[in-house]
């Protein structure tokens, strides 16, 4: 989750430096600062205990307060991506932004972050069944 949490705070940093009073903008980097606390408090959870020594109700009451944090991470890191999307689109079309090196840094530690995202805690979050029957069902 460090790297996660480095990835997202340094998209945050460079989109609170680019200063825009831009509605999309502003829901990105809000978007972000949320995934940000929220890493840093899975972090934290993740550290509070002695994982091999503790009793295994402390074990589940915290694997599944981690798992809620994880999908909640997932659903912030998403819906950033989403909106970084959303901007690029509008700025196509409006072109109301300076096209800088930030921006680039912004995507791709974006991109960082849902990937590294993908690699460590994807086990964490379990799909639904339904949606597991229909990916199977697609292949």
């Amino acid at each position: 989750m460090p790297c996660i949490w480095a990835s997202l705070s340094v998209a945050a940093t460079k989109l609170k430096a680019i200063n825009t009073d831009n509605e999309i903008a502003n829901s990105l980097l809000f978007e972000l600062q949320t995934a940000v606390h929220l890493a840093e408090a899975f972090d934290q959870i993740w550290a509070s205990i002695y994982w091999n020594g503790s009793r295994k109700r402390t074990r589940v009451r915290v694997t599944v307060t981690l798992t809620k944090l994880a999908q909640s991470i997932s659903d912030h890191i998403t819906e950033s991506l989403r909106l970084f999307n959303e901007l690029c689109e509008q700025q196509e079309q409006l072109q109301t932004l300076d096209l800088t090196d930030e921006w680039i840094d912004i995507r791709f530690s974006l991109s960082r972050a849902n990937s590294a995202f993908q690699e460590t805690h994807y086990k964490l979050i379990q799909p639904l069944p339904l949606f597991e029957y229909l990916d199977n069902q697609k292949q």
